[in-house]
């Protein structure tokens, strides 16, 4: 809303007196275009990732600059208290030299954030961690995080009572990756063989050949998901459609028996992978159950014939007690629900999502700590604010004070 307001003037009509005084208004001061209330509604129209401070500015009629500056001077967020079960992660910023790699820290439970710093070297976290009193150190059962190693490492250093979670999510993106890795490869190969091929056709034709992707290519491009999914998430179809690259009616178990005809490796990897996603998807709350299937597993991927899963008994084994911790089970809240969950990175990886929309939207900032204030006081549910506290956005007056 836009108001015109009308200030009146009185001026003493004694001529050795000529008092003036000019009518004041209390939801706007003096020299300013906006009411009071804006600064407040400035601020909280920050809360909304999706909104830049230039299109805030053009909402409120004001500058950019003295968008930012409102906001700079009432959001100064401090540190959230640790709770029991914390999960840490880093996330891309690439701000300087100094600032490539931000921290997250996040309650579990509530999933707010705690704190971002700035780097996640140990010049930055360790001066941080130290700061913070023992006793609040003591609170901390959990350290939820990847398999980085100077995160597990936390645990002995700053949190003496806590025990290492390594998230499962990461686990099983290790095996995905690992046999994404090997079908790359394959693409690799039969690509080679394909040009090898059409070079041969051109020499004897002396003309250029172009020819249609192989069979082995066109499966492994298109249809490699079905190895590297969950076979839980995958929705097969019985009823064959139309292929135009085999010009053939085919369904979801004519493309998975292709591939494993062309390498009978895969059918291994995708059954000693499930094998793994079956036992990280049962045993929740109970893991003592999952340390003696997960023995049994470990054994099983020794005498498999795949290097891969022999090279993922390594991880396992470096890893078995964080990745058993991951099947402790506590209370979140959520959507207004108290409920129990397994350990994970899931939470913090959503909120990942959030810091890179915002610095995309943003299309890059410089100033860390304004960053910081963003970030909190917007995925926070509910934000404290830390500066000027003798602002009243809203006035109250009486008729009579006029």
């Amino acid at each position: 809303m836009i108001l015109i307001l009308k200030q009146r003037r009185w001026r003493c009509t004694n001529p050795e007196c000529l008092y003036e005084m000019s009518e004041s208004f209390k939801f706007v001061n003096k020299q300013r275009r906006t009411t009071n209330a804006a600064d407040m509604l400035i601020v909280d129209a920050y809360r909304n990732l999706l909104e830049t401070s230039a299109f805030i500015a053009k909402r409120f009629h004001v500058s950019d600059s003295h968008a930012h500056e409102v906001f700079d001077l009432y959001v100064k967020l401090d540190r959230l208290p640790l709770t029991d079960a914390i999960s840490i992660d880093e996330v891309h910023l690439d701000m300087d030299g100094d600032c490539r790699y931000a921290l997250i820290i996040q309650d579990f439970h509530t999933g707010d954030p705690i704190d971002l710093l700035r780097s996640r070297r140990t010049n930055v976290t360790g001066s941080y961690f130290v700061s913070i009193l023992t006793e609040e150190c003591r609170q901390v059962k959990y350290l939820i995080s990847d398999m980085y190693n100077p995160y597990i490492a936390y645990v002995k250093k700053y949190f003496p009572n806590a025990v290492p979670v390594v998230d499962s999510f990461h686990v099983i993106q290790w095996i995905t990756r690992s046999i994404d890795s090997y079908i790359r490869q394959l693409i690799k190969k039969y690509r080679q063989r394909d040009r090898e091929y059409q070079d041969k056709l051109s020499f004897e034709q002396q003309s250029l050949v172009t020819l249609p992707p192989s069979d082995e290519v066109y499966l492994l491009q298109k249809y490699r998901w079905l190895i590297l999914a969950n076979q839980s998430n995958i929705r097969y179809r019985n009823n064959p459609r139309m292929d135009a690259h085999f010009h053939a009616l085919m369904n979801t178990y004519d493309y998975e028996d292709a591939l494993f005809r062309m390498d009978s490796n895969l059918w291994d990897f995708r059954d000693l992978k499930e094998k793994y996603v079956q036992f990280n998807s049962c045993n929740g709350g109970n893991p003592i159950q999952a340390r003696a299937e997960i023995t049994v597993l470990v054994q099983e991927f020794k005498e498999s014939r795949q290097e891969i899963f022999r090279d993922f008994v390594s991880l396992l084994e470096k890893y078995e007690d964080p990745i058993i911790n991951s099947f402790i089970m506590v209370e979140r809240i959520g959507n207004g629900k108290i409920y129990d969950a397994r350990l994970s990175n899931g939470p913090i990886e959503s909120m990942n999502r959030k810091v890179k929309e915002l610095k995309r939207l943003g299309r890059g900032f410089r100033n860390f700590e304004h960053f910081r204030n963003r970030f909190l006081y917007a995925t926070r549910s509910s934000p404290v604010l830390n500066g000027v506290t003798d602002y009243n956005p809203v006035a109250y007056y009486e008729e009579d004070d006029f």
